[in-house]
């Protein structure tokens, strides 16, 4: 490492432990140099691990990419990696520097296997601090407006998984923390035996939250309460309705493949996401929404920390500058669809809207990165792909589904007449209904239609009984037998014949072409 880049990286890594002087390096102004340095540390990265990473330097040799590259631009002909080209192929080991897991000092956690196995992943020291370091500053930013003490409930997974495992460590030596998980019963007594002198900062996934909130064994309105989500996005009308509990209800955009907290919302992503579902014409100039057919997720990111690109078929790519990663990711594809926007390009454009409510909720200078849900996880229906969030969206939308819906999931199947289908499945929380199943089933249908053009032409143009169908299922019934016993919700579902006539499909509303 040439001396100018250790010598910022030396007062970076400084700086970067404390909320007071950690806010220096997010000043503004300097957006264009953290931009520059980002890309500099990636490139450094690289060449580091092409050097020192067994697994990496197959990799690149396999696909005959050198091993340094001329200037930073070159940065752009190293090859992607994904699960399958790069995780699955090599073993822990061979993926870590010099080939080896240091015999302390490590953690490992693991994702939640919703895509198959659960994959391990192997955390030093230095990433590990870096990332303590960066969810207690946000932390801390954000207890220095509460009202009252903080009272961390973190009601993420507990156990190997990421993102449960991560918060608890950060926060324990900044806020009162109980690790509880997903559990309704726990977190009610916490709060009846600690009492309603703090601010209760609870941490979980977004479902999770509308339906602790939707219990009425506590009375919420006698407790001031922050939540923050991840896991998934939240559609603007699930945040409405956790609003109603808690004053303020933020997310994070990371990956167990990567790190848990890679970009955040803020005040202003959250404005500028609102300010674009009202305004089609704004959405078209910023968003891709009418490509995708959902409204993106926004969130603010460090571009010194992240370089974070878009790849030919609209997919992120990450890659983690931090070098001393034990086990580096470069151009990673976690095939999330998305894009960035630099603040620069975006503030002109909410001038000549006129929106001066948003602008005045920017704080910081830090690049947009629009996040609109899995690339891998859609289901194709006559040439149209429908995405699970565009039914999340299209259900927490409408007031009736939204307090009615406890879980819902794409299930495309083929028929005994060997046609594709696909039906929308709703779980029905325990206990509740919705009192015209039929007109609910067609405003839904009417939402989805709405958002997703090609949905819309799909649908009109199909061959009769093929039509996409909805159904509604009481709590744990049907396709939903089995809901729970996975970490993660599963949104997904693709049945041949035979597994089609076993899994409680049941069609009971059909859409009008």
């Amino acid at each position: 490492m040439n001396p100018l880049m250790w010598c910022h990286e030396v007062v970076v890594d400084l700086l970067g432990r404390r909320p007071d002087t950690h806010k220096l390096l997010l000043a503004p102004g300097i957006e264009p140099l953290r931009w520059r340095l980002g890309r500099r540390r990636a490139r450094r990265t690289f060449e580091r691990s092409a050097r020192l990473v067994p697994a990496y330097r197959d990799f690149l040799a396999e696909r005959g990419v050198p091993a340094r590259l001329p200037d930073d631009r070159a940065f752009d002909g190293v090859p992607e990696m994904d699960k399958d080209s790069y995780i699955r192929p090599y073993s822990i080991t061979d993926r870590c520097v010099r080939g080896r897991i240091p015999r302390r000092g490590v953690v490992v956690d693991e994702s939640s296997g919703s895509s198959g196995t659960p994959t391990s992943w192997v955390r030093g020291p230095v990433e590990r601090r870096a990332a303590r370091e960066l969810l207690r500053v946000g932390f801390l930013r954000t207890a220095a407006t509460l009202r009252k003490p903080p009272f961390v409930i973190n009601a993420f997974s507990l156990g190997a998984w990421a993102t449960g495992m991560n918060v608890s460590a950060a926060l324990t030596g900044v806020a009162v923390v109980k690790s509880v998980g997903p559990d309704r019963d726990k977190i009610i007594n916490t709060m009846r035996e600690f009492g309603p002198d703090f601010t209760y900062v609870i941490t979980s996934y977004p479902p999770f939250l509308k339906g602790l909130f939707d219990d009425d064994r506590l009375d919420w309105s006698a407790y001031d309460i922050v939540c923050a989500f991840g896991g998934e996005g939240i559609s603007e009308g699930m945040r409405n309705r956790i609003l109603e509990t808690a004053h303020s209800v933020i997310g994070a955009y990371g990956a167990s493949d990567l790190e848990i907290s890679i970009a955040t919302e803020t005040r202003f992503t959250i404005a500028l996401r609102r300010a674009i579902a009202a305004d089609p014409a704004l959405s078209r100039e910023l968003t891709k929404q009418d490509d995708y057919g959902l409204l993106p997720n926004i969130f603010q990111f460090n571009p010194y920390a992240y370089l974070i690109e878009t790849n030919d078929d609209g997919e992120l790519l990450i890659t983690v500058n931090r070098h001393q990663n034990l086990s580096p990711r470069i151009r990673y594809n976690i095939h999330d669809r998305g894009h960035v926007l630099r603040i620069r390009d975006v503030l002109p454009v909410l001038r000549r809207y006129g929106l001066r409510e948003v602008l005045d909720a920017r704080e910081l200078d830090l690049p947009l990165l629009l996040q609109y849900g899995r690339s891998d996880s859609g289901v194709d229906y006559n040439g149209a792909v429908v995405p699970p969030d565009g039914l999340r969206d299209a259900i927490n939308a409408d007031p009736e589904l939204l307090d009615a819906v406890e879980n819902h999931r794409l299930v495309s199947y083929e028929d005994d007449a060997g046609d594709r289908q696909l039906h929308l499945a709703l779980q029905l929380a325990d206990g509740r209904d919705v009192a015209d199943r039929a007109a609910a089933a067609h405003r839904l249908v009417t939402a989805l239609r709405g958002a997703n053009g090609d949905l819309h032409n799909a649908i009109r143009t199909s061959a009769p009984g093929t039509e996409p169908t909805v159904g509604f299922y009481p709590f744990r019934t049907g396709v939903f037998t089995g809901d729970g016993a996975r970490l993660k919700n599963e949104y997904v579902w693709h049945l041949d014949a035979v597994a089609a006539r076993g899994s409680g499909v049941d069609p009971q509303f059909t859409a009008e072409r």
